[in-house]
Parts: C-alpha cells; sequence; structure tokens
C-alpha cells in the first residue's frame, strides 16, 4: 500500500515545488519591476532639481558658443533684451530659446522680455521700434537693436551695447590688396563681416593719400600687395609700429617683395618655394596643407579640434627668439621650388625641408614702443605675419562654409592684436552640413581597406571554414 502511494505522493511533490518555484520568480520579478519604477522615479526627480544639459552633437549646435560664453559670464553690469514680436510669429520661439540659454550663461545679468508691439505701443515708440521682430539691448543708456534671432546677431549686439568704444582695423589698399568690400572669391567680406560681428569697424586706408596711419586704428592690415610699397608708405608704417601699433601681414608667394622691408627690423622674411604636405593636405591637394594641431599660444588656444587649411602657402622664416610659432606643418613636408615642373618632389639641397611656419606672432618689448597715458597700459607693437592670403578669402570661406578654423584664425588674430583677448575664441558656425575632410593617407587607407582588406579577410575567413569542414 505503500509502495503504490508513492507515485501520488512524488506527484504532490512535483506539484508543489513548481508552484513554489513560480511564487519565488513572480516575486522577483514584481520586486525588480517595482525598483525599476523607484529608480526611474529617482531619476526623474534629480533631473527635476538639477538643471543640466548636454549637448551630443559634435559641433554643439544646440549650445552656446565658447565666445558668447565668455562674454555673458563676464558681464559687469545687467543688461536687459526686450524682444517684440506679433502673436504666433515663429521667430518669437526661437528667439526665446536662444534668449534662455543667454540668461542662463549670464548668471542673471542678462534678462529678457518679450512682448506684442500693438499691445505696448508706447513700449515700441520709447525704444524706436518700427517693425516686428526687433530686439532691444540695454545696458545703462546704451541701447542696440538688432533684427536677427540667431547667436552670431544677437552677440553682435550684446558686444556693441556692452563696450566702451569700437576700434577700427583698416585695410591698406593702393597697391592691388584684396579688399574688404570685394565680395567675389578673391575679396575679404566675409572676413570682414565676422570682424563687424566682434564689434569692430573696418575701414581701408591707403597712405598714398593719408600720409599717417589714424589714430583710431587698433590694427593695419598689410594683405598681398601686388604692386610695391613706396619707401614713404613702408616708412609710415614701420614708424607707427615703433609706437605701439600692429599689424596683421598676409603675404603669398605672389606678393611683392616690399612686404620683405616691413618684417626685416622684426627679423622675419618671407621663405621661397610653395609649400606642400602629402601627408596632410586638403583632398589630395599636396599644395593645400591641412593644420589640425596648433601650438599654444592665446590666438590657438580655443582652435583644439579645429581644421584650418592654406592654399599655396609660402614658409615664414624668422630668428627672433621671441616669434612664436601659430601654424606649423608636418615633418613630411617641404617647400618646393621648383613650380615649373608637373612631378611634385622634394630636392635635396634646393628645396627646404619641413616642417614649416605658415604663420608666426610677435611681441615687441623693447624700450622703442610708446609709453602710453597715464590711464593706459603701455602700447607694446604687435605683428602677426601669416604666408598665406587666400586662406581667408571668400572663395576657402565658401568651401568650408565657416565649419572649420580658417575664420577663426584670422580673427583671433586681430583680436589679439587689438589687444580684445577676451574675445579670442571659437565663434559660432552656420548650420551647416558636416563634411569629412581627408588627408591623402586617410584616403589610400579608405580605398585599400574597402576594396582589398576586407573581401581578402572575407576569402580567407571562407576558406579557413572550408578546410575545417573538409
Amino acid at each position: 500500500m505503500a509502495v503504490a502511494d508513492r507515485p501520488r505522493e512524488r506527484g504532490r511533490f512535483d506539484a508543489t515545488t513548481s508552484a513554489g518555484r513560480a511564487v519565488r520568480y513572480g516575486s522577483n520579478t514584481l520586486i525588480m519591476t517595482i525598483a525599476l519604477i523607484g529608480v526611474l522615479v529617482l531619476i526623474n526627480v534629480i533631473a527635476a532639481r538639477v538643471d543640466k544639459r548636454w549637448d551630443l552633437t559634435a559641433e554643439g549646435r544646440f549650445s552656446l558658443s565658447p565666445q558668447t560664453g565668455q562674454i555673458l559670464s563676464g558681464l559687469k553690469a545687467p543688461v536687459k533684451v526686450t524682444g517684440f514680436f506679433a502673436p504666433g510669429d515663429p521667430g518669437q520661439s526661437q528667439a526665446e530659446d536662444l534668449l534662455k540659454e543667454y540668461a542662463l550663461a549670464s548668471n542673471g545679468k542678462l534678462t529678457y522680455e518679450l512682448v506684442d508691439p500693438e499691445q505696448q505701443p508706447a513700449l515700441a515708440r520709447q525704444l524706436g521700434i518700427t517693425s516686428y521682430g526687433s530686439l532691444v539691448f540695454q545696458q545703462g543708456d546704451r541701447k542696440q537693436i538688432v533684427f536677427a534671432s540667431d547667436e552670431q546677431g544677437l552677440t553682435g549686439a550684446l558686444l556693441k551695447v556692452t563696450s566702451d568704444k569700437q576700434k577700427t582695423v583698416y585695410f591698406l589698399t593702393g597697391h592691388g590688396e584684396p579688399a574688404p568690400d570685394d565680395f567675389s572669391g578673391r575679396g575679404f567680406s566675409t572676413w570682414r563681416d565676422t570682424l563687424q560681428h566682434d564689434n569692430y569697424n573696418v575701414a581701408t586706408l591707403n597712405l598714398a593719400i593719408t600720409t599717417t596711419v589714424p589714430s583710431d586704428a587698433a590694427v593695419v592690415v598689410v594683405a598681398a600687395p601686388q604692386k610695391p610699397l613706396s619707401a614713404d608708405e613702408l616708412t609710415h608704417l614701420q614708424d607707427w609700429l615703433d609706437g605701439g601699433g600692429s599689424a596683421l601681414v598676409l603675404a603669398g608667394p605672389q606678393a611683392d617683395p616690399s612686404v620683405q622691408s616691413l618684417l626685416e627690423p622684426w627679423q622675419v622674411r618671407l621663405g621661397d618655394g610653395v609649400v606642400v604636405d602629402p601627408a596632410a593636405s586638403f583632398l589630395g591637394d599636396v599644395a593645400t596643407p591641412v593644420i589640425t594641431r596648433y601650438p599654444f599660444h592665446d590666438i590657438t588656444r580655443d582652435l583644439g579640434g579645429l581644421t584650418s587649411f592654406f592654399p599655396f602657402a609660402r614658409p615664414v622664416v624668422s630668428d627672433n627668439p621671441n616669434a612664436q610659432t601659430l601654424v606649423s606643418t608636418s615633418p613630411q613636408s617641404w617647400a618646393e621650388t621648383d613650380l615649373q615642373s608637373r612631378q611634385v618632389q622634394f630636392n635635396e639641397g634646393k628645396d627646404t625641408r619641413g616642417p614649416l611656419n605658415l604663420a608666426v606672432a610677435l611681441e615687441r618689448t623693447s624700450g622703442q614702443s610708446d609709453t602710453g597715458t597715464a590711464n593706459e597700459s603701455p602700447k607694446q607693437p604687435r605683428l602677426v605675419v601669416f604666408g598665406n592670403t587666400d586662406f581667408v578669402s571668400n572663395q576657402v570661406l565658401s568651401t568650408v562654409r565657416g565649419a572649420f578654423g580658417n575664420v577663426d584664425l584670422a580673427v583671433n588674430a586681430v583680436n589679439w592684436l587689438a589687444a580684445d583677448e577676451a574675445l579670442i575664441a571659437i565663434r559660432t558656425t552656420p548650420d551647416t552640413p558636416r563634411q569629412v575632410i581627408l588627408t591623402g593617407p586617410q584616403s589610400s587607407a579608405i580605398f585599400y581597406g574597402t576594396t582589398i582588406a576586407i573581401p581578402l579577410l572575407v576569402l580567407l575567413a571562407g576558406g579557413w571554414v572550408w578546410w575545417r569542414r573538409r
């Protein structure tokens, strides 16, 4: 009887065990679900109380540029922004989103208000508003009206309303130089616009007409003169530098040799030949070196990660121990002097092997400089020399569409020369499609990797499997 009952007892034991296991599993699942819900609730509570955001885009498209953040964090007095928009205007939401970021980055120094001018006509008249979409920046008695709702426009207005005075950058003319108001591919109108957004007044200077550099000049730009500078013009420029002025010299291989006379007192000269760099070139063009790393200097300190390139450049050579390199090519580069030959190759004893400097910065601290007034710090002459002009031309800047370091490098150089180090930073870039710039070795690696290496690995793997199964 006992033996006959054993199967039924075993059956009852198995059922009980299975039921207990199901209860345990169900309890564990319930506990884990409750714990997961608790963690999610805790994360949401923390997220609601801690205002922290991350911009995961490569270019930080949803964050303020370093320059804007730098300006906002350095505000010394409150700034109020009043925007005038019609109800339902899509520009209002764009402006409000951006102004929220400005207010947050300013630590409360910048406040804003968006109003309907139809509802508050008296305020619109008081501030001189005549059209929808206007933003008014105010600090004390200063006022600046802007019609843009993008970061570049807002930061430009902020600079204008918070600056004590507007500095002037003069471009030397009269010798076939590219002009700041020239919209052609050779011109500098894009560069000029960026300088104006940094609150600089941009003007031209013809020393054949005006025999002295104007007293309001912060920087004089000498860019690729095609005709010789006269002895008087060189004297006027050198006297101005000796008195504490600053100059930016851009001189590619086709610049007139008279520029050398301006650089000699600084122990700087423009080298011969065109710089080629097979190891780091733009889209395989060895005569267009690509730069991705920069020596440390105030001008280049924020350019890490940005690419700049210099088509048809010449080396800049300096014997001055105080000269600081801004841009330098790779050790595989050289200065090609045989420009008539179609075959680009290094010729020992004729060409100069790299690395080669493409830009240097100098600051003279000798007693020659102006001691300044009682209320100003002494002016020290500053000079920046680039062995290239095209890197900041409209044609090149339109090619890179503002997404790389060329324009930042050029404007940062002006900031440093004008003693506006606080403005040196990476500026906002337009919302444009991202481009991948490959050097020659990178292009070769991709080509051989995809057409030879990967198919070969697949073939070898198939052969190995066949051999194992044979």
